[in-house]
């Protein structure tokens, strides 16, 4: 019975430890204080990165007029108000102050506790720390989400009107997002109490004793018919168990969603073949019979006995378990046309012979010879009890003696425990204190600092407007009258930039290299350039209130 109760507690905490291990946190935001005047910077940067790569295969005077970052050429107002257009969270109170500051204090190796600092992103992530939306302050958020969007940016607005509006760019983002970003306790919030379910059932395997082999019957011994098996099916079962869980990973329901039940059903179902080890082994090691003068005993899964007097058996013959044939003659088809299915074949095609009982009603009870001790008592039973038995399984049962406990196995079974303690407990061990959980962070109450000027919007008077790509330094222009059809002209004409940048976004990675330049590519980058600057003259020219003679979509 033991036998049963130990496999079944491994497998619960097998499976159970692996479900905790993989399963991420799906409730997460990943926040960041925005710095407008630094974005701002990074994408001219950026822009003027992708001039220079174009410039080798195009030339300069190609490129010299092309601008990627259009938007940020005016004031910093008109550009926030561009980035938050319809997914704008406006809030106020010292509470969201408090949390503003917190979260810079973070991100600038200031965090004001050791709780701040555990929520802060990895490496290129470390300008961002990541936050249940579950905290109550974030119920807020939560409820003016706009719809259909990923990132959202919340504007506090300061109690001290002096003093300009902070921002934070909130991002849910997915777990293949987090892997690589966020803290290890964050995104798999349970894998500690994984990884210490998954070392209690390692323990419970090998510490729960086993039952003290009998002096006579006959029996299969648990060291020598389990411990591999048990191996197999652990590995095995647990391999297939897991691959869904890594597979699924970004999806909203994991394992059971119903995009991929196929695939879970598919891995599950081989993770269940292996499983059955544990159900075979456990059927092996408590299977026994034992006899004595009224008959014998045969008993299966710890309590299932059935007594049969002397007069119900009939005598003893041979028993040969094999693989059925059509699966033995596929394997060695299979084998012809794969030289590496040969090993398997050869396997399958071993037999593994015993002996079994025939009783006066039919029933026969049959006993494998691998592992197998006291068959040999059981013959001398047989022959004191005239029960026949035949030559040709005598010198077999004959060769399988009473079980005599030694010192050299005692000393492989501790091996074997030591090597599995050390091989999987200490990683389990390794992977617990590297996930442990961390308290959660407090959000204090507070105000903005004005001498701060991380994330401050600079008045205009000191902004670095940036000027159009066009307009040299100091230049200015007359007022302009604005008219519907300058806005429908201007809107149509962005809406064709935006597609020509998207095509040159998507001929960058065909141009090759210059060594193995593409040059039906770079062809298609130049007419893209050209397109783009000359859209971008329109632009300019519907800005200044000269509407082209012809609609701006027959530009090509």
């Amino acid at each position: 019975m033991r036998e049963i109760v130990r496999r079944v507690v491994v497998a619960i905490c097998l499976y159970g430890g692996i479900a905790l291990c993989l399963t991420p946190a799906r409730d997460l935001f990943q926040i960041e204080p925005v710095d407008w005047l630094r974005e701002v910077g990074e994408r001219q940067q950026h822009s003027e990165n992708i001039k220079g790569m174009m410039s080798k295969y195009v030339g300069e005077e190609q490129v010299k007029d092309i601008d990627l970052a259009s938007k940020t050429r005016g004031k910093i107002p008109d550009y926030i108000a561009y980035e938050t257009e319809g997914r704008l969270i406006v809030v106020s109170g010292t509470s969201w102050e408090g949390l503003w500051n917190d979260i810079e204090e973070t991100v600038t190796n200031k965090a004001p506790s050791k709780a701040w600092a555990a929520v802060r992103g990895l490496e290129y992530h470390s300008n961002a720390v990541y936050l249940t939306r579950t905290a109550p302050l974030f119920q807020q958020v939560n409820a003016q989400w706009p719809d259909q969007s990923l990132l959202a940016y919340i504007r506090i607005d300061p109690e001290d009107s002096k003093i300009a509006p902070r921002y934070l760019s909130v991002y849910e983002p997915s777990p293949s997002d987090l892997r690589d970003a966020a803290p290890t306790h964050i995104l798999y919030p349970h894998r500690t109490y994984g990884a210490l379910i998954l070392f209690g059932g390692l323990l419970f395997y090998i510490f729960l004793p086993r039952a003290r082999p009998a002096e006579s019957g006959v029996f299969y011994l648990a060291r020598a018919a389990g411990w591999l098996p048990d191996l197999l099916a652990a590995f095995g079962s647990g391999a297939f168990f897991a691959m869904p869980f890594l597979i699924t990973s970004d999806s909203s329901g994991g394992p059971l969603d119903r995009d991929w039940w196929p695939l879970t059903v598919i891995m599950w179902g081989i993770g269940a073949i292996f499983a059955s080890i544990f159900v075979i082994t456990a059927w092996y090691q408590t299977r026994r019979l034992t006899w004595d003068d009224n008959g014998i005993c045969i008993e299966t899964w710890g309590f299932t006995r059935r007594n049969f007097p002397l007069d119900k058996i009939e005598g003893i013959g041979g028993y040969i378990q094999q693989m059925p044939q059509w699966l033995r003659v596929l394997a060695w088809v299979i084998s012809i046309f794969n030289w590496r299915a040969t090993t398997s074949a050869i396997l399958l095609d071993q037999a593994d012979p015993g002996f079994s009982i025939s009783l006066s009603n039919g029933t026969r009870y049959s006993f494998t010879g691998q592992g197998l001790w006291g068959a040999n008592s059981l013959v001398a039973w047989c022959d004191a009890h005239n029960i026949p038995v035949e030559p040709a399984v005598r010198p077999l049962m004959e060769s399988k003696p009473d079980f005599q406990p030694s010192k050299a196995g005692r000393v492989v079974s501790i091996i074997f425990a030591v090597i599995a303690l050390v091989g999987t407990g200490w990683p389990l061990m390794h992977v617990a204190v590297g996930a442990m959980p961390q308290p959660e962070p407090k959000f204090r109450s507070g105000s903005f600092d004005a001498q701060d000027d991380f994330g401050q919007i600079p008045s205009e008077t000191k902004q670095p407007v940036a000027p159009p790509v066009d307009q040299p330094l100091g230049a200015s222009k007359p007022p302009v009258t604005v008219t519907p059809a300058m806005l429908a002209a201007e809107q149509e004409i962005i809406q064709q930039i935006q597609k020509v940048r998207d095509e040159i976004k998507t001929l960058k990675s065909q141009i090759g290299t210059v060594a193995n330049p593409n040059e039906a590519a770079i062809d298609k980058s130049l007419e893209a350039v050209s397109r783009l600057r000359e859209l971008q003259k329109q632009l300019e020219a519907v800005r200044s209130g000269k509407l082209p003679e012809k609609s701006s979509g027959n530009a090509k």
